[in-house]
């Protein structure tokens, strides 16, 4: 018998032995889990960025009117431009970029532009097909209620290229 009970003995020290190293690895294991989680929340942009446009112009946001019901509105030459919006409509952007003379490879053939906003409550980069040197693109951008906004929220808009010269504005989304 006192054999036995001291191989029991033996037998659970070394068990709370692993069991000790066991409540560590699920301690660093449950903060990785949480830091890769505050992380992934971060992440905010989408869509595509700017080195997958083919042949790129960068270009310098020249227009933009913004179309509400029977509004219309120009960002551009009205610096700090506001307006309300019911949050189950939506409202129409028109903008033009005005491309460089040589495209990002140092090429003149044909090829893209591209863009950024994050009217639709994130950051959403665009190529644009169509791009030559020095030519001016048009783009019109159809945006509604962003789905990870309050129904009534105060959202403060931004446009860009990469070039300088940030288009923004305000909506305030309000109930219908």
């Amino acid at each position: 018998m006192a054999y036995q009970r001291n191989r029991i003995d033996w037998y659970d020290a070394r068990n709370r032995k692993y069991h000790g190293r066991n409540l560590v690895m699920l301690g660093f294991a449950a903060i990785l889990l949480a830091s890769l989680g505050i992380s992934a929340n971060e992440v905010l942009a989408m869509g595509q960025a700017p080195s997958t446009c083919n042949n790129r112009y960068d270009g310098t946001i020249t227009y933009m009117k913004i179309t509400v019901g029977h509004r219309t509105y120009y960002p551009i030459d009205d610096p700090g431009l506001s307006f309300e919006l019911k949050n189950n409509r939506s409202y129409t952007v028109e903008f033009t970029i005005h491309t460089a003379n040589q495209s990002s490879q140092n090429s003149t053939s044909g090829g893209t532009t591209w863009y950024d906003t994050d009217s639709p409550g994130y950051q959403i980069g665009t190529c644009v097909s169509g791009a030559a040197p020095g030519q001016d693109i048009t783009v019109v951008y159809t945006q509604s209620h962003p789905a990870n906004l309050a129904p009534e929220a105060t959202q403060n808009v931004t446009w860009n290229t990469l070039m300088p010269g940030e288009i923004t504005y305000g909506v305030k989304w309000a109930s219908p």
